[in-house]
């Protein structure tokens, strides 16, 4: 398997969850320093270097059956206020770098009986609220990538699954004390979720979870 967004906090989460079972999983981001065996850097952007990363990971751990993109940035601000450079790193980041990355598993994926591509979305992928207009684009473009690789993937037993998240408590709650974490998910709960989905068999389909927290939205 291969993760990316590993070194996120939902990224470690999902590894430590699949290494506690066994599982061979690579960690991949841009923001790994060293690299290893296990964890190994890339640019999510770049198609050139998303194909380096398979090579190398295939060569350390064999075919990649399953795709798991954790990789997000967000920008929170009013659409008066979103600059262009923030909507394109927005866009480039979550929906541009899920396409590249699922792509690159696809074709590899079609070869060999199929696998999956599990992608991290948002109650923002099908709610609209306010100063959220380039990360929910984003989203809700990840919700439509994911529906198109089921529907082309039928043939090949590829499957795609979409898991649209409330509120996970992460650094970026933890600046805000007006919020408790006992109304949240918590990182090992999504990581659960994922571990889940990723063993099924291939002929079942999970086109989408929504996760959510006691109190729903927040």
């Amino acid at each position: 398997m291969i993760v990316i967004g590993g070194t996120g906090e939902i990224g470690k989460a999902v590894i430590a969850r699949l290494r506690a079972e066994g599982v061979r999983a690579v960690c991949a981001s841009n923001d790994v320093k060293q690299e290893t065996a296990d964890e190994m850097r890339v640019d999510i952007t770049d198609e050139a270097s998303v194909a380096s990363l398979f090579e190398r990971a295939e060569k350390k751990v064999g075919p990649i059956s399953v795709l798991i993109n954790c990789a997000g940035v967000g920008v929170f601000t009013s659409i008066a206020d979103t600059s262009v450079q923030d909507w394109r790193k927005t866009l480039e980041v979550n929906l541009t770098g899920a396409f590249i990355c699922s792509r690159e598993a696809f074709n590899r994926m079609k070869t060999r009986g199929g696998g999956r591509l599990i992608h991290i979305g948002s109650i923002s992928d099908h709610l609209t609220l306010p100063m959220n207009g380039s990360y929910a684009a984003s989203k809700h473009g990840v919700r439509a990538l994911t529906g198109v690789l089921n529907e082309e993937g039928k043939p090949y037993s590829i499957r795609a699954t979409l898991i649209s998240l409330g509120a996970v408590y992460t650094s970026f709650w933890k600046t805000r004390p007006e919020f408790s974490p006992a109304d949240m998910l918590s990182v090992e709960d999504v990581a659960q979720s994922i571990w889940e989905i990723a063993q099924k068999p291939l002929n079942v389909r999970v086109d989408e979870l929504r996760l959510l927290p006691p109190k729903g939205v927040l």
